[in-house]
């Protein structure tokens, strides 16, 4: 059987296209990494483990309506003319610092959105999931060490933007798949071949306010 998880398009990122969860994904063994917006439970902050679980239970469910799924995590990958990992334009900030998809942040969610969409992928799925990719974009890494209640605060102000987005689409700034290379030469693909080799959904980026 075919799997049901396909990219999502430009077009269906606006509020009635489907049902949304929309989640700002972690990945801490110890801790609640991850935040989740549903329309049914509203917002909260759980483990990883309780997200692959409430994921699959979305997707299971006998409603005629697509699961519109939207991780804050890097879901397509990009390469250069050498074959070495380089920026998707995504990445590039107003003033000229990186958040790359291979390294740091980046990397730790991309392993924890490989592990949950394999977990999806292999469970009999009973409707539609889209894929759409969140960029919560350019947070301070200089910043002082955040308290349990603060990170927690944290993850629920992201997946509360990303969802603010999501229904009024003029406040984000949102990168077709085509639009993802940084230059001539780049290729941009899926991160996840075993779902399909073409799967590169649209990314939905939220920038800080400007002082």
């Amino acid at each position: 059987m075919a799997s049901q998880i396909r990219a999502g398009s430009v077009w269906e990122i606006c509020k009635d296209s489907g049902e949304w969860m929309i989640v700002d994904l972690g990945f801490s063994a110890t801790k609640p990494s991850c935040g989740i917006w549903t329309e049914a439970n509203c917002t909260r902050v759980v483990e990883f483990g309780q997200l692959v679980k409430r994921v699959i239970e979305e997707a299971q469910k006998a409603d005629s309506r697509p699961l519109n799924l939207l991780l804050e995590a890097p879901l397509s990958v990009a390469f250069n003319k050498r074959c070495n990992p380089t920026r998707r334009r995504c990445e590039n900030s107003k003033d000229g610092k990186y958040r790359l998809w291979y390294v740091n942040a980046g990397a730790a969610t991309l392993i924890a959105a490989d592990h949950l969409l394999r977990k999806l992928n292999g469970c009999q799925i009973q409707r539609e999931v889209r894929l759409f990719e969140g960029f919560v974009s350019f947070k301070n890494p200089n910043a002082q060490a955040k308290t349990r209640n603060e990170r927690v605060q944290e993850h629920i102000c992201d997946v509360l933007k990303l969802k603010n987005a999501v229904w009024d689409p003029t406040q984000a700034c949102i990168f077709a798949p085509e639009n993802l290379k940084h230059q001539d030469g780049d290729t941009i693909q899926s991160a996840f071949a075993f779902l399909c080799k073409d799967l590169v959904p649209p990314v939905i980026r939220i920038d800080p306010p400007t002082n």
